[in-house]
């Protein structure tokens, strides 16, 4: 697969992700799923990661001799708005536990399940690419720590659609609203180690090279 292919596939996942995002994020709002919120909110995180890895990836293919300090800036640019969007979901989730909110859990369920298949759809495209971007994108003795760090948003989002599809089911048929919060506060804190973990790679490497 040729850099203009993976190009494309990459912005197509872009698109995706950006209209899915602002769905969640809407119907968040209306429902008052805060689980719905910070999945939507993590998905635009993983959106501007994207984003970042098609620009990079563009600059390492263009100046090879900074390939690795390419790569390694753009997995660590990308920790950071994972950091800054953890800090959000989490103050907010607390803000719900003294403030909670009637929840349409319904309309939130529908919205959170079809976040979770274009996930999967995004997983299997980026999946697809994974055994190419190294043609385009070498990593050599480090790991490409830009691919993985979008690679690896996709995947923490995934799993963030399937706990607030969770913590709707049960809030909605179980009665226990207060893990919509709890839901919420656990993807943010999964999220801040995540991107504490990248920055602690990504800043050895820009550190060494």
């Amino acid at each position: 697969m040729n850099s203009n292919i993976l190009l494309k596939k990459t912005q197509l996942v872009i698109g995706v992700t950006l209209l899915t995002m602002a769905a969640e994020i809407y119907f968040g709002f209306i429902t008052n799923s805060m689980a719905l919120l910070a999945d939507g909110f993590h998905m635009g995180t993983h959106a501007v990661a994207l984003f970042i890895t098609v620009i990079v990836c563009y600059f390492a293919m263009k100046f090879k001799n900074k390939e690795e300090k390419f790569n390694a800036l753009g997995g660590y640019t990308s920790a950071i708005l994972l950091g800054f969007t953890s800090l959000g979901i989490i103050g907010e989730s607390i803000e719900r536990f003294f403030n909670p909110l009637s929840i349409s859990f319904s309309d939130a369920i529908i919205v959170a399940v079809i976040g979770l298949i274009v996930n999967a759809v995004c997983i299997l495209l980026m999946g697809e690419n994974h055994s190419h971007e190294h043609n385009h994108c070498h990593h050599h003795e480090h790991e490409n720590l830009n691919y993985k760090a979008a690679y690896m948003h996709i995947l923490a989002d995934a799993f963030t659609s399937l706990l607030a599809i969770a913590a709707l089911l049960l809030g909605k048929y179980f009665g226990l609203v207060f893990l919509d919060p709890v839901i919420g506060l656990t993807g943010g804190i999964v999220i801040a180690r995540w991107a504490i973990d990248l920055l602690k790679k990504s800043s050895k490497i820009l550190l060494t090279l």
